[in-house]
């Protein structure tokens, strides 16, 4: 007989961190911390996660915890806490953030039955009554088909069936099962063929292949075959790769079966994702200075204690192998590694030489990959296979044992940032906390740091590290720059291009060398306008105006995703002096190819890149010299390595100057500066050409300087002036519904609460937001600035506005509202 035990159990959804359940004896011996449960909640069935299991028996009545899903934890102590963490950090629930700590696909959910369960015709007409929804369910049902909520909620024609079917269930006219649905992430289970023992010696196949060919040869190829891969050294041939080979059927594999020739068997195997790139092997000795680092980070790592390092080196200085010796220190002390980059697509040579130096000790963890894919590389991490783990931002969660380094590439990139979902959490600023947590030294590496990272290396609070000079004994780009405003009074432009830089990618394609252009818009024109009377064409969802696309001849929207024709005539003036306004990089591409036609173009956007592996294909295909210019959007900006680039080319250099948010100086020094540094990391000089209306502005100035040092100090003496961060914390709030006066008033109950609190943060009045409609939604924003000094864990934020939610919930009429809650944004819009 068990102790009656209970358990805490995180939901996701669900606001409160977590609910009692009392635990079933039966279920007794597999409720453990980190496994995942089904509990009820109201009529439904959701799945949940255990956080601590204990005999407290609470004063009040329990519902029963229904199914235990997982023999084994899922989620490991170490990764129970940092959730824990960001749950506190980020003002989310736990349930949401254990649920971004697992795969993709590993959701379990349940479906609601419905059923009739009365042929009384009086029951059925009294309870009805007049309800035609009421009467459009029982039509449905009475087919005797078992019918979904969401099919009798399709059938009604209304917006909600839950009032008129929780009373067919209170009267006994309808009922109600709950089925769990099969998650979509599992293990991948194909047929396998082997031959029988008697038959794996020489001698006794030559007996049965003498029998075989004469009466059915089908099945002698199939032995024949299966013979030449034992004889290779494989135990077992999938049934799919053996009818193939040997041309036959599987009938024919199962008529050897029944002969006790062969044996069919289940096998679990391994999805994983292929890199499509590669590039030529290089031999590489460390410079001084790479040895000087990788020494200091050998020390952090045998030291077993958490230090966060930041290396600052140049572009071209050569951080991804100082990464990799760091890697095989750590290794060769039998501990793991685990390496975040912004986006896996943008850095296949990253991934690629990471692979190559490590082997199989390496699985790769991103959105791109399928949810099969995804999931093999979680359960086998979790499972020991791997020692070295390199993802995107949500791999800061991957299950790795005894981890003895972290490291974060690129840490500046926004892409670390999670904005549009819940948990908001800063993949670089977990990735330093989980260091802390398991007491695992950190390094942070960048050419363009972020102003945060910056100010706490230089205030003591990380350790610097530096790589001053490019390998190879490479030199940075020059720099020249084009005042575009000048160069349109004389009329020296090509579409949008200036002269100066047609004549230098020109130049480039007769000398055999590669250049690459970045202008930071896809699709053809920014937008469509009417010249007779100004119109633009905006989306019919969003406060924005639609992107023109010339390949799919449409207008599209960035933010749903809507699209429409392209007007002939204007709807407000009736005119048809109707202009494409703006260059995008379909049109940069056209322009490109007018002047100079014989040019080789690859142009890598979101449009062009949307295929799997498409990334991997067109950098290949760029490396090994079938094309001579690489054209696109930021993704061209970055973690590229070719010696071939001799010259970079912005169009557009000051474009992201005008975004209104105080990152915009900085991201723009970033961009410009990284993009710069593709340009001459081989043995031949390379230039760069900004094209800019402000050639003058300070930013492209320390740009042209290579003055990122100087640009820092610049940048946070005005941030601690404006007390933005790092100086202080910004929470954003956006309020956003289908009523705009619900969402304003919403907003204002939110302003009222928080002005209650004592003051160690400061807000102004809440507003529309930049971007006041999204997708049929208005939007309101309510900013608040946060004194670290007073709230360094940012625990007191927190607790103000989950007190804020509970005065919401009391005095809101329209509930419908939905908030969210962003610490530390990275998008202000």
């Amino acid at each position: 007989m068990h102790e009656k035990l209970y358990a805490d159990i995180a939901v996701p959804s669900v606001p409160k961190d977590t609910l009692t359940y009392a635990v079933p004896d039966g279920l007794c011996e597999r409720m453990q911390p980190g496994v995942r449960v089904m509990v009820p909640l109201g009529r439904r069935l959701l799945m949940g996660f255990v956080i601590r299991v204990h005999d407290r028996m609470p004063d009040f009545a329990l519902k029963a915890v229904q199914q235990v899903l997982d023999p084994a934890p899922v989620i490991t102590p170490e990764v129970m806490q940092l959730c824990d963490w960001v749950h506190r950090y980020y003002v989310c629930g736990l349930g949401e953030a254990i649920k971004a700590a697992l795969p993709q696909g590993m959701d379990v959910d349940t479906a609601r039955y419905v059923s009739l369960c009365t042929e009384d015709e009086e029951l059925i007409a009294r309870v009805v009554g007049r309800s035609k929804t009421k009467a459009a369910i029982i039509d449905a049902l009475r087919t005797g088909e078992v019918m979904t909520e969401e099919e009798l909620l399709a059938l009604s024609g209304v917006r909600s069936i839950s009032a008129q079917l929780r009373e067919l269930l209170m009267e006994g006219v309808a009922q109600v099962e709950s089925t769990i649905e099969r998650p979509a992430a599992r293990a991948k289970i194909v047929l396998t063929v082997r031959l029988v023992d008697p038959w794996q010696k020489r001698e006794k196949i030559a007996e049965v292949m003498e029998i075989l060919e004469s009466r059915a040869p089908k099945q002698a190829n199939i032995v024949a075959t299966l013979w030449k891969h034992h004889g290779q050294g494989r135990r077992t041939v999938q049934m799919a790769d053996l009818v193939r080979e040997a041309r036959a059927s599987s009938a024919q594999v199962r008529a050897l079966e029944e002969k006790d020739i062969v044996e069919i068997l289940e096998e679990e195997v391994t999805r994983e994702w292929e890199i499509r790139y590669a590039e030529k092997k290089k031999k590489i000795t460390l410079t001084e200075a790479q040895r000087r680092v990788h020494g200091a980070i050998s020390e952090a790592v045998d030291a077993e204690a958490h230090q966060t390092m930041l290396l600052y080196g140049v572009t071209g200085s050569g951080k991804t192998q100082v990464y990799i010796e760091a890697i095989r220190h750590t290794l060769a002390k039998g501990k793991s590694a685990l390496v975040l980059v912004p986006e896996i697509s943008l850095t296949p040579q990253f991934v690629y030489r990471i692979r190559e130096a490590f082997g199989k000790d390496v699985t790769v963890m991103h959105s791109r990959m399928s949810v099969g894919e995804r999931f093999d590389a979680w359960r086998l991490t979790l499972a020991g296979e791997y020692r070295v783990v390199v993802g995107v931002r949500s791999a800061v969660f991957a299950p790795l044992a005894d981890i003895g380094l972290i490291v974060v590439d690129e840490e500046q990139e926004a892409s670390y940032k999670q904005s549009d979902s819940v948990p908001r959490y800063h993949g670089r600023d977990a990735a330093i906390m989980r260091g802390w947590l398991e007491q695992v030294p950190v390094l942070l590496g960048s050419a363009t740091p972020s102003a945060e990272s910056w100010h706490n290396a230089h205030s003591g609070k990380y350790a610097w590290l530096e790589l001053p000079e490019r390998v190879d004994n490479a030199v940075l780009p020059v720099f020249e720059t084009v005042d575009m405003a000048e160069a349109r009074r004389q009329r020296l432009l090509r579409g949008a291009f200036s002269t100066t830089l047609v004549d230098e990618i020109r130049s480039r394609c007769e000398r055999g060398e590669a250049s690459i252009i970045l202008h930071n818009r896809r699709g053809f024109a920014p937008h469509v306008e009417c010249r007779d009377c100004g119109y633009v064409e905006e989306c019919e969802n969003c406060s924005i105006s639609m992107t023109f696309h010339k390949d799919a001849v449409l207008l599209r929207c960035h933010y749903c995703g809507a699209t429409r024709k392209v007007p002939v005539i204007c709807p407000e003036c009736g005119g048809t002096d109707l202009d494409n306004v703006g260059a995008g990089t379909q049109r940069v591409e056209e322009d490109l190819k007018a002047e100079l036609p014989q040019a080789r173009i690859i142009r890598m956007d979101a449009d062009s890149t949307r295929r799997k592996g498409a990334h991997d294909l067109l950098l290949t295909a760029f490396s090994q010299g079938e094309a001579d210019v690489l054209l696109g959007t930021q993704m061209v900006a970055k973690g590229l390595d070719f010696d071939r680039v001799t010259l970079v080319g912005v169009v557009a250099a000051e474009q992201s100057l005008l975004i209104p948010d105080f990152r915009s100086s900085e991201r723009t020094m970033q961009l410009l500066t990284q993009v710069a540094g593709r340009a001459g990391r081989g043995s031949r000089p390379g230039t760069v050409v900004l094209q800019a209306s402000q050639p003058q502005h300070p930013v492209l100035q320390f740009v042209l300087r290579h003055d990122y040092p100087g640009f820092m100090e610049s940048e946070l003496r005005s941030r601690k002036a404006l007390y933005y961060p790092p100086f202080s914390r910004i929470v954003q709030l956006t309020f956003s519904g289908e009523d705009e006066r619900a969402v304003e008033q919403t907003a204002k109950l939110y302003h009222i609460s928080l002005g209650r609190e004592e003051h160690f943060f400061s807000m102004h009045a809440p507003q529309p937001a930049l971007l006041s409609r999204i997708n049929r939604r208005y939007r309101w924003q309510l900013l608040l600035r946060v004194e670290k000094t007073r709230d360094g864990d940012g625990s007191k934020i927190g607790d103000a506005l989950r007190r804020a939610e509970e005065y919401y919930l009391r005095q809101a009429r329209n509930k419908s509202v939905h908030i969210s809650i962003d610490v530390d944004p990275h998008n202000m819009m």
